[in-house]
């Protein structure tokens, strides 16, 4: 037997190990909290994609390679390896409690779990799929449809699929709290996907799917806090439409390129491409990740204004029991602000996470994030970008949370969050929290998730 299919079967070995014990590996975030194979779910960086342990040979001579004969490798019962057909899913339901009980029942500007005092079935999550080999060894195909029925699913319409041009509902009702209906149906993801035999692995996504950008996830259980980051909520798209391409250069090195319609579209109205790129990187030990996005391209279909941002995530597993992560997102969009002086103006944003996780036992860990997240001209997060009218730019959160799963399938998630922003529209509003009337909010939330 040669050294590479050695090597092959080990990895194989290990990621059979992986989905054995799901249980004695704590979660922590930018990993699926429950294994991938078994949730279906995909990483947000290709660099999260490998399974943990040693190769065998090194990450920097080129891959792994293709093994003497394929079938010896993947011949296997194990229902959930790559390559295989999978559906599975996931429920989402939480609570979270507003001291201020806001007088229109949100924790604005804090969305997904935006509404206080109240129970919320965030996310009925469904994916059915096939999983590629994107191992360089060969052709496959594959793809994958995400159906999201919740309250959650109002954050992840697409322009031009759920929503028309206009912004308005076209697959649910336009009323509700929200300017729509509380509960409804979104498609975060519906596209088909080749792997190819080139250099370590080589894939084409095309259709609609998950940005690559940023840390957290719409997906449930790839987050391990309950609420998200402004940087999350407001400084990143949540899914495009188009083709994206991954090369694998080395076991330890990826990049991604593509042409999509922007942030958050199916359907693009100025008929402009825009460009979704990154590249990856995992250390030897797979102790150190980093992750750097870009996308950059027209997005206003009346001014064809350029917006370009990029995200910056570097992780690091300082003991066998902590990690840290660090996040750093900047982004710019042409003359989409005035200035004091009633003049078109870019609009910036920028911030900063930090994020620090520990596991207190196999089934238990601790989580805290810090965040400062600044909209100078608040076209973000207020969408107000006119200089003479808005005050103030800063956000500031910081939460503090547990995951316990009780059960292989099950994550309680609670959390505590303070949050606190200088912003206020004189003559109108004197805060951002509690109905636009306070500059600081706590909020306590706790949810669970049911894998299936």
């Amino acid at each position: 037997m040669s050294a590479r299919l050695t090597a092959c079967l080990l990895l194989l070995s290990l990621v059979h190990l992986q989905v054995g014990v799901t249980m004695a590996q704590p979660p922590v975030e930018g990993q699926p909290i429950v294994d991938d194979y078994l949730s279906g779910s995909e990483t947000s960086s290709p660099a999260e994609a490998y399974p943990p342990g040693e190769s065998g040979e090194s990450c920097y001579s080129g891959g792994l390679g293709c093994s003497e004969s394929e079938s010896d490798v993947w011949l296997s019962d194990d229902v959930f390896h790559r390559g295989a057909f999978f559906a599975r899913g996931w429920l989402d339901q939480g609570f979270t409690w507003n001291p201020d009980s806001p007088r229109n029942r949100f924790n604005t500007p804090v969305t997904f779990n935006d509404r206080s005092n109240e129970y919320q079935m965030n996310q009925l999550y469904l994916a059915l799929g096939r999983r590629v080999r994107d191992d360089g060894c060969g052709w496959d195909v594959g793809g994958r449809v995400d159906l999201l029925y919740g309250t959650d699913y109002f954050f992840t319409t697409a322009l031009g699929l759920e929503t028309f041009d206009d912004g308005t509902q076209r697959w649910n009702p336009s009323r509700g709290p929200r300017g729509a209906s509380l509960y409804g149906l979104a498609m975060p993801q519906l596209y088909a996907e080749v792997a190819a035999p080139f250099g370590c692995g080589t894939t084409f996504k095309f259709g609609h799917f998950n940005t690559i950008m940023g840390f957290e996830s719409v997906m449930a259980p790839e987050n391990f806090f309950y609420s998200h980051a402004y940087t999350m909520q407001y400084g990143e798209p949540f899914t495009h439409t188009g083709m994206l391409a991954s090369y694998r250069c080395s076991r330890g090195l990826t990049v991604q390129g593509g042409l999509t319609r922007g942030w958050d579209t199916w359907e693009n109205p100025n008929g402009k491409l825009s460009f979704l790129g990154g590249i990856s990187w995992v250390s030897c030990d797979e102790r150190s990740r980093v992750n750097f996005t870009v996308s950059t391209g027209d997005q206003n279909p009346a001014t064809n204004r350029n917006r370009t941002s990029y995200s910056l995530v570097v992780s690091r597993q300082l003991t066998s029991r902590l990690k840290y992560v660090f996040q750093h997102d900047y982004g710019i969009e042409s003359d989409a602000a005035i200035n004091g002086d009633f003049q078109p103006t870019d609009a910036h944003w920028y911030g900063i996470n930090q994020y620090l996780f520990y596991d207190i036992t196999p089934t238990t860990a601790l989580g805290l994030r810090v965040e400062w997240f600044a909209d100078p001209e608040n076209a973000r997060v207020l969408g107000e970008a006119i200089e003479p009218f808005v005050h103030g730019g800063n956000y500031t959160e910081v939460s503090l949370g547990l995951n316990w799963r009780p059960r292989e399938r099950v994550i309680v998630r609670p959390e505590l969050r303070w949050d606190s922003s200088n912003v206020f529209v004189p003559g109108q509003s004197t805060g951002m929290y509690d109905d636009f009337s306070d500059k600081h909010q706590f909020l306590l939330g706790t949810d669970v998730i049911v894998v299936f």
